[in-house]
């Protein structure tokens, strides 16, 4: 075999390895903290939630969590101080350290208490410098006046959100509606990462952790008499972990996702949820469907009417993006005649009331200015609801007793936030410099406004323009 014949042998074999590794993942099967980012070695090893590695630097409440009458009595908000071992947080790896709490009653401080932190979210993840996280204890505890005590807390950036009050105050309005069974738990808290302000933070629920004093439901092996907490959720299959017919169900008629998060199967001996569950809630899910395209009034024999005009009302006035596919939590409650889906609780608004963008592409729908039917026409469900008088009606009626309560005690409530608190908000905006700067997906009339008390301005106008905008429509 001549020299040249060698070397070309040779060349093809680097070739087709070069290409094998190539098409090997690069991804670790448990991802690991890089060394450099360890200035002090871990008491506790680090937890893989799932394989994939993204990470940042820093951290660049009916039955009702949501207490509406507490206050910190100060200009300050409680101080939550977050100390680890590592320079970063992991969407993908729990990372153990410790929580504190002050600057507040001693009743709801925290001194050093052992947890683990990861990363969340899927926008404000991906688009945003100031991130989400949760944290998790080994055994449940209360945070503030939260009154109950769990594992799993959240904290909410609100980045894009320039008036940081868009889930709070959107939480606040379900809390003064009793047509829903819970209204999502929410404080503001100053957060400081390994002794660095990181800033305003809302400090909320983790909606799936069921138990006593937030979203309480019973599980049963069998499928009929248990209890369900699912969301409508376009990105569930994006997780290669989550398995069809098991974590969530594609109803094939209509192309809509459903993750199901209670019960759960990673509890074999507790709460297992099975296939047999899961075919159920196929079955139960469709036929409430079918129901409603039909615009059969039987269809309120499956369905609790109250909770789904109530999650339809702070939807729409709050002209909410993702209502088409997205964040729509649904609980399936009681038993025998009295066993109905119930929608809520509310979640995720952080791009609404006028703050995206491409809300503009539906003109026809009044963009993401106050006017036009939003929720009622982006939603399947409610799109065909709204054509039954017997809920267009219930909708009018309700909308008034919303502009005449649950409205102002909405804007008050926002108005007081942003007066009391206007030290610590401002603050955070010295540590994230974002007034008159583009944030994903700010339309061109919220970049312009550049002070805080101007963002909560814009806020309160939307509300009662939009509010009164949907009662001229529903009562004409």
């Amino acid at each position: 075999m001549t020299k040249k014949r060698i070397y070309s042998i040779f060349a093809m074999l680097i070739l087709l390895a070069a290409f094998t590794a190539c098409g090997r993942s690069t991804q670790e099967e448990h991802p690991t903290i890089p060394s450099e980012y360890l200035p002090v070695p871990p008491s506790e090893p680090v937890i893989p939630i799932e394989s994939g590695n993204n990470r940042f630097r820093g951290l660049n409440g009916a039955s009702d969590g949501f207490v509406t009458d507490f206050d910190f009595g100060e200009s300050q908000f409680p101080a939550v101080h977050i100390t680890t071992a590592y320079h970063i947080i992991d969407r993908h790896v729990r990372i153990p350290g410790s929580i504190s709490v002050n600057n507040v009653d001693e009743a709801f401080q925290l001194a050093d208490t052992p947890m683990r932190i990861h990363g969340r979210g899927n926008s404000s993840w991906n688009y945003m410098d100031k991130k989400p996280f949760r944290i998790r204890f080994s055994e449940p505890i209360a945070m503030l006046d939260a009154g109950h005590a769990a594992r799993d807390w959240t904290f909410i950036p609100n980045h894009s959100d320039k008036a940081l009050m868009r889930n709070y105050s959107a939480y606040y309005m379900a809390s003064l509606l009793n047509g829903m069974s819970y209204a999502p738990f929410a404080r503001f808290v100053d957060v400081y990462f390994n002794g660095e302000y990181q800033g305003v933070y809302m400090l909320c629920v983790q909606l799936n952790e069921i138990s006593e004093g937030r979203i309480h439901l019973t599980y049963d092996a069998d499928p009929a008499l248990s209890e369900y907490l699912i969301e409508l959720n376009r990105r569930v299959h994006y997780d290669p972990q989550n398995i069809e017919g098991l974590h969530f169900l594609r109803m094939h008629g209509h192309g809509r996702y459903y993750h199901i998060r209670w019960p759960t199967e990673d509890r074999p001996n507790e709460n297992a949820l099975t296939t047999a569950h899961a075919n159920y809630l196929r079955d139960f899910l469709d036929q409430i469907d079918r129901l409603i395209y039909r615009r059969d009034v039987a269809v309120f024999n499956y369905i609790c009417k109250a909770s789904f005009v109530d999650f339809y009302i702070v939807q729409e006035i709050y002209k909410n993006y993702d209502i088409s596919s997205l964040s729509v939590w649904m609980q399936i409650r009681g038993q025998g005649n009295e066993r109905r889906l119930e929608k809520g609780p509310v979640w995720d608004f952080d791009i609404a009331a006028g703050n995206c963008y491409y809300q503009d592409r539906n003109n026809h729908r009044g963009g993401y200015g106050p006017t036009g039917i939003w929720a009622g026409y982006m939603n399947r469900w409610f799109r065909y609801l709204l054509q039954m008088p017997e809920f267009r009606t219930a909708v009018a009626q309700r909308l008034d007793y919303v502009n005449e309560n649950a409205l102002p005690q909405t804007i008050a409530r926002i108005n007081h936030m942003a007066t009391q608190y206007q030290p610590s908000f401002e603050r955070n905006f010295v540590r994230w410099p974002i007034m008159g700067v583009y944030i994903w997906p700010n339309p061109q009339s919220v970049v312009e406004i550049d002070t805080f008390m101007g963002q909560v301005d814009y806020l309160t106008d939307f509300l009662q323009s939009r509010t009164a905008w949907l009662i001229a429509y529903f009562n004409r």
